[in-house]
């Protein structure tokens, strides 16, 4: 999912150029953007039953339930050579036959085909998001005074993490109990390819973010804070440790997907947008 920072106001985001001259960056998206794609497949180990089947370039997930969202019940593409037409085809068919809605998830500078595949057929677009990129460790954060960060080590952290998320995620409309069941294997999160954290005041979880390692690449997912907690530095303390250690693990390059709320935040950082990720609804199949 897009990541949350803990101080949320919406913006406009900026109009970008897709495409690169400079190879430095064509290397960098392109561990970004498998980075994106490993997320994706990590989150179907994650949530039960899911059902995720990856075949001749075409990624398909069925998740727990039916809500038609990018990380649950979508198709993306990952061989550029699928045409735009085949990868919607095979989706409505894998779809109809579990008689669900699904995301056409759209990465704007590998997929334009797709999109213009997903406009001419009418589909809806539900979300436009900065794909943004670092290629250095931030500054090491200051962890304000009366907070304490503990990095995930057991189911325990597991489920603090997703207490906080499900609060922090209904400021961009997510459910609380859908947030819950992106997490519904716990225990599937304690492995050597995600590394997360939760920040505690006293006894009580406010903060979190993870860290998911894909080889040379990483991604920082799932920020958030509690309302109580926004606006105090939280969030942008978080990224820095998420970030830093995909850095750690041998990352050279560090990703995140952001929401209106957190794209300024992360500019600031010194992430920058290489991409944009878009997400179409299309409606379940009747009869």
């Amino acid at each position: 999912m897009p990541s949350l920072p803990s101080s949320a106001r919406r913006r406009k985001p900026p109009e970008i150029r897709l495409g690169f001259a400079a190879e430095g960056l064509i290397i960098a998206a392109d561990l970004a953007d498998a980075n994106l794609l490993q997320a994706l497949r990590e989150h179907s180990r994650w949530q039960a039953p899911c059902e995720c089947r990856e075949e001749d370039g075409v990624l398909l997930m069925a998740g727990p339930n039916a809500l038609p969202v990018a990380f649950r019940n979508f198709v993306a593409r990952v061989d550029r050579k699928v045409p735009a037409g085949a990868v919607l085809e095979r989706a409505r068919r894998f779809f109809s036959g579990r008689e669900r809605a699904f995301a056409v998830v759209v990465r704007m500078a590998r997929d334009a085909d797709l999109d213009q595949a997903a406009r001419g057929a009418g589909m809806t677009l539900t979300g436009d998001s900065a794909c943004m990129l670092v290629e250095s460790a931030l500054g090491e954060p200051a962890i304000p005074e009366g907070i304490r960060v503990e990095r995930f080590s057991s189911e325990a952290h597991v489920r603090h993490a997703v207490q906080v998320n499900a609060e922090a995620y209904q400021a961009i409309k997510l459910p609380a109990q859908e947030t819950q069941l992106f997490f519904g294997q716990s225990g599937a999160l304690l492995s050597p390819s995600v590394i997360g954290f939760v920040a505690y005041r006293g006894g009580v979880p406010v903060a979190t973010a993870l860290t998911i390692l894909s080889g040379e690449g990483a991604g920082v997912y799932w920020v958030g804070t509690v309302h109580a907690e926004q606006r105090r530095g939280l969030g942008e303390a978080l990224t820095r440790l998420a970030t830093n250690a995909g850095f750690r693990a041998g990352a050279s390059v560090v990703a995140l997907q952001a929401s209106a709320f957190g794209e300024p935040l992360y500019a600031r950082l010194g992430f920058r947008t290489y991409d944009r990720l878009r997400r179409y609804r299309v409606a379940a199949a009747s009869g």
